[in-house]
């Protein structure tokens, strides 16, 4: 397990002075990276052979969001390794031990230069000790969408939004799509799946639905084609 301790800063905060829902995301994917520093094989020693971590999907439980200037621990382990995905989890807690925010996400180890899964090479899996799972409910990795999305926005790419492997972060696209959000929504449950990479330049249509207290978020090109798809449940 990796470990560091965070503080939610006055930029990563929403409205009501909390972490927001793209801070924890982006909280998860920093200590990912860190991880991968620590243990020597970051995203820029994967890219010189090219080679990268992709994220295929995410599924989040926030219990409670911490408050602006709040320290908390934010940690990381790998749980499973099989072909060409890994699956790590996540947790973030109070100094105190109290359960904050917990994930379980799926990557995918891709050739840079085709954007396709590779098998995991065998000192990638060596760096990360595969440890028990955290206990938590297990659900499918495909987001299944019901009908009548309505097109709220359109987006370009533009430079801000690239990672180092040249295409979208995956926690712009759930930045994206919190912020089409019904007001005051409490994010209780996320699950997000990634499908295809958008790059500088490309249009992100930015379509939308309710269904049975959910709220689902896709974003697509232009033939409706999806890049990215998230279903939000609120709180009780």
């Amino acid at each position: 397990m990796y470990r560091y301790k965070d503080r939610v800063s006055f930029s990563r905060m929403d409205y009501r002075g909390l972490l927001s829902v793209s801070g924890v995301v982006d909280t998860m994917q920093d200590c990912c990276m860190f991880h991968s520093e620590e243990v020597g094989h970051s995203s820029q020693d994967l890219l010189k052979k090219n080679r990268a971590w992709l994220v295929n999907s995410w599924h989040i439980i926030f219990v409670r969001r911490p408050k602006m200037g709040q320290e908390f621990w934010a940690s990381t382990w790998a749980h499973q390794f099989r072909g060409t995905l890994g699956s790590r989890n996540f947790l973030l807690e109070s100094l105190e031990g109290e359960v904050l925010c917990y994930a379980d996400s799926r990557w995918f180890y891709a050739d840079v230069t085709t954007g396709k899964p590779v098998r995991i090479d065998p000192e990638e899996i060596e760096a990360y000790p595969v440890e028990p799972r955290y206990d938590m409910e297990k659900v499918s990795r495909k987001i299944t969408c019901p009908d009548g999305l309505e097109l709220r926005q359109t987006v370009t790419v533009c430079q801000s939004y690239l990672d180092t492997n040249g295409h979208v972060n995956n926690g712009q696209y759930i930045r994206l799509a919190a912020n089409v959000l019904p007001v005051d929504f409490d994010v209780a449950v996320l699950c997000a799946e990634y499908r295809l990479a958008a790059h500088m330049g490309n249009d992100l249509f930015i379509r939308t639905t309710e269904q049975d207290g959910s709220f689902y978020v896709v974003i697509t090109d232009e033939q409706e084609n999806p890049y990215f798809l998230s279903q939000f449940k609120p709180k009780a």
